[in-house]
């Protein structure tokens, strides 16, 4: 009866056993699937830099880094030279000398004329930029102003 019983069984299940892959096959295994990996990036924090309007603005900026202040510093020392030479009147215009007390025939010298005709007539910044030129980048110290220009 066990004999008729395996028969049946293996009646059965041969062809069960042909879809089986042979007992000496190799097993194929799929590649691992590459994971993602997120790097993390570090991030440098840059200040703000201020925007320069105008090349007289850059100007004015590097020469007071030349100067080792800062641009209001280097305003402010000049705007004591102006208190000092012509009462504060950077507009001042005259025969002989105008600006922050620039004689005419110096404004004329540096190129000054590049921005007005006399000194009284251009901008604060273009008469520093044009005073840092003809001091060679320093403020003349006005402990003894010169009433008549320099």
């Amino acid at each position: 009866m066990r004999r008729v019983l395996f028969a049946v069984l293996a009646i059965l299940f041969s062809p069960l056993v042909l879809l089986l892959p042979p007992a000496n096959a190799a097993v194929v295994q799929k590649p691992p699937v590459p994971t993602v990996r997120q790097e993390t990036v570090p991030v440098t924090v840059v200040a703000p830099v201020p925007v320069v309007e105008n090349a007289n603005e850059r100007q004015i900026q590097s020469l007071a880094a030349n100067a080792g202040v800062s641009v209001v510093t280097l305003r402010a020392e000049w705007q004591h030279v102006a208190e000092c030479e012509v009462a504060g009147n950077w507009s001042m215009t005259g025969s002989a000398y105008s600006g922050i007390g620039f004689l005419n025939s110096t404004w004329y010298q540096y190129g000054g004329t590049r921005y007005a005709q006399l000194a009284g007539q251009a901008t604060e910044t273009e008469q520093i930029i044009i005073g840092m030129e003809i001091t060679g980048g320093w403020v003349p110290d006005q402990n003894g102003c010169s009433p008549s220009g320099w």
